[in-house]
C-alpha cells in the first residue's frame, strides 16, 4: 500500500468551495506501484472537483508503518483500495 500526499485547491465550479483556499489530502492507495498509486490518486482527486497543485511526499507503508489515526484508514483502504482524507485551510491560508 502507497501513502501520497497532495497539495490541491478545488476547481472553481466546485460546490461549497466559498471559504475553502485548499487541501493537503492524504492518500491510501492499494496499487502494485508508487506510479500507479499516484495515477489512481491523481485521477480520483480530480473526478472529485480538486486540482492538484503539488505531491508534497509519497511512501509504501504497511500495518506496522502507520500512526494509531492513519490505521483506520489503512484498514479502510485494504477493503475499498483507496481512501482520501481531506485537511482543508481557509482561502486565506495556507
Amino acid at each position: 500500500m502507497y501513502f501520497l500526499i497532495y497539495r490541491a485547491q478545488p476547481k472553481l465550479d466546485a460546490d461549497d468551495i466559498r471559504d475553502i483556499g485548499g487541501a493537503y489530502i492524504h492518500c491510501y492507495i492499494l496499487g502494485d506501484d508508487l506510479d500507479q498509486a499516484d495515477k489512481i490518486a491523481r485521477e480520483d482527486i480530480e473526478k472529485m472537483n480538486w486540482e492538484v497543485l503539488t505531491r508534497e511526499g509519497a511512501n509504501e507503508i504497511s500495518a506496522d508503518s502507520v500512526s494509531k489515526e492513519g490505521r483506520a484508514y489503512y484498514e479502510q483502504a485494504l477493503v475499498e483500495r483507496t481512501v482520501y482524507v481531506f485537511h482543508t485551510y481557509p482561502s486565506d491560508e495556507e
